[in-house]
């Protein structure tokens, strides 16, 4: 009698395993659908004031930008001891403005950061 349920338990648990990895793959190609390649024709500068780390601040930064389904490519130069740090945004200016982008950087991590100057280029790649 225990051997039944046990062999009953265990097909349960590979049956639901199995539709568990049906669905997360489905789930997976919806996000990989959602994420559409932005080309880039703009590219703007930012110095930004308040980071303190590449990687944490950066990555914040890039994580916010990079979400707005506008921007291609985000490159950080940060310099040890810097006032300002440079944040490069390579966008598609068809979707989304400089003074937007500029809002998303001085709205991430709850407005840690702040735009000094920026500098744009269009047509860039």
């Amino acid at each position: 009698m225990k051997v039944k349920i046990i062999l009953v338990a265990l097909v349960a648990i590979v049956l639901s395993a199995c539709d568990q990895t049906t669905s997360s793959k489905q789930v997976l190609a919806v996000k990989q659908e959602q994420k559409s390649i932005v080309k880039s024709n703009a590219k703007i500068t930012f110095d930004v004031e308040g980071m303190v780390c590449k990687m944490g601040c950066g990555g914040s930064i890039r994580k916010s930008l990079m979400h707005s389904g506008a921007v291609a490519r985000v490159e950080i130069n940060f310099i040890e001891e810097a006032k300002t740090q440079e944040v490069i945004v390579h966008y598609d200016s068809t979707k989304m403005n400089a003074s937007q982008l500029k809002a998303l950087i001085e709205k991430t991590n709850d407005g840690q950061f702040a735009v000094i100057s920026e500098a744009s280029e269009a047509n860039a790649k």
